[in-house]
């Protein structure tokens, strides 16, 4: 279920709203907290859309790793405990998306990371320069939309 302050926050940002202000605006003794954290987990609205394009570029490399992996499984292993241990990295990947498409900084902390530990895989290696790209733009994605300045403390 979504938050309604989440929802609520995005309503603002999209707006055009400051977080600073969004959060003088919502802020109450009881949702200081889950606010401030739903504010730096957010990017703002005019970084969203300046980085639509590398943002729709990320999700088709891993929408099509994702069903790369899923077949992968799907035709090579020949028992069940082995196709559910295959499984893990494509559903993984399906957080991800998840959390990349609601726009929360996580998906964007994690991938990197995650992106280059499937080298380890060797099924993966033929796909190097895929989950390398994935790795590097998802890190630049991460400080771009995230910046450190734009941070909310109280």
């Amino acid at each position: 279920m979504r938050n309604p302050l989440e929802i609520e926050i995005k309503y603002r940002l999209g707006q055009r709203q400051s977080k600073k202000n969004i959060f003088a605006k919502l802020s109450a003794d009881h949702n200081k907290d889950s606010l401030q954290h739903m504010l730096n987990n957010l990017p703002t609205h005019e970084r969203n859309r300046k980085m639509l394009p590398l943002r729709l570029l990320m999700f088709t490399l891993l929408i099509l790793l994702t069903i790369k992996q899923f077949l992968f499984v799907y035709l090579h292993e020949a028992s069940s405990v082995d196709l559910m241990l295959g499984l893990i990295g494509p559903l993984i990947h399906i957080y991800i998306l998840r959390e990349l498409f609601r726009n929360h900084r996580l998906g964007y902390q994690i991938l990197p990371l995650l992106s280059l530990l499937a080298l380890l895989r060797p099924e993966n290696r033929g796909d190097i320069y895929l989950y390398i790209g994935m790795a590097i733009l998802s890190g630049f994605l991460f400080f771009f939309l995230f910046p450190k300045k734009e941070r909310i403390e109280y």
